[in-house]
């Protein structure tokens, strides 16, 4: 059997698992915000909050916009269902485009074609690491006033316009799964340049609610925070990203 995708596991990976086990901070912890400023560095990014996993990534992201039932968002027809099943979730309608089919992406014409006075949401997706060609998108989109969400689970260390894929739309999100580039088991994260009060209802949705005031819970939020054990990890895993893109790239030129 040829395995999908193997996660690039090694004995620095284990040191670091055992590190945060042995701390008793298994939970919470310091390599939560460890991963985050590493995250923030290499992405070059302001914002960058952890999840529990990349679909947990973007239920965050749809509630800290504020979508409401009868809302209408834009879905490309081809990939993953995560952002669509969310979406039947929170009762909005979900409206697919057609992909390309050299790149398997979106199109800003095919976009085009779908925006409704409903329209509160455009998702892209970049697929296989192929990143959208986003800049015609986030153009229409400025034009309608309408947010971008720039699905990155597949595309963690792929750049467009010398830009790393995920941090060119409103909003970008990411998965750490195990077959990712990079992995913590599950996990993933939300990143966005916006304001500090939209960063306060992600960091509120997030974690129950709560804001700066503990157990003061400010709105119904979720849990969707990442243990300090899966953090670990990942600190472990960004320690080696350039060996690991390599590797991808070496795959993906046969």
């Amino acid at each position: 059997m040829i395995p999908w995708a193997r996660p690039k596991l090694e004995k620095n990976d284990l040191t670091h698992l055992n590190h945060a086990f042995k701390s008793n901070w298994i939970s919470g912890g310091q390599y939560i915000n460890k991963l985050e400023n590493i995250l923030k560095k290499i992405l070059k990014a302001k914002n960058v909050l952890v999840t529990s996993s990349g679909t947990a990534a973007i239920h965050l992201a749809y509630l800290a916009i504020g979508l409401k039932k009868g809302n209408e968002i834009i879905v490309p027809g081809y990939g993953y269902l995560a952002a669509a099943n969310i979406s039947l979730q929170m009762g909005l309608k979900p409206i697919f485009v057609d992909v390309d089919l050299e790149t398997f992406c979106v199109t800003s014409k095919d976009i085009e074609k779908k925006i409704t006075p409903k329209t509160k949401l455009i998702v892209v997706f970049n697929i296989y690491g192929n990143v959208c060609d986003l800049d015609p998108i986030i153009k229409i989109a400025k034009i309608k006033k309408i947010p971008v969400l720039e699905d990155a689970a597949e595309s963690f260390g792929s750049l467009y316009k010398s830009k790393q894929s995920g941090t060119l739309a409103d909003i970008g999100t990411y998965s750490f799964q195990a077959t990712k580039t990079i992995t913590t088991g599950e996990g993933g994260m939300v990143v966005t340049n916006k304001d500090k009060h939209f960063i306060g209802r992600l960091k509120a949705y997030r974690n129950h609610g709560v804001k700066d005031k503990k157990y003061y819970h400010y709105l119904p939020g979720h849990n969707f925070r990442l243990t300090n054990i899966q953090a670990a990890i990942g600190c472990a895993q960004l320690k080696k990203i350039s060996k690991i893109i390599k590797e991808l790239k070496n795959l993906s030129n046969g």
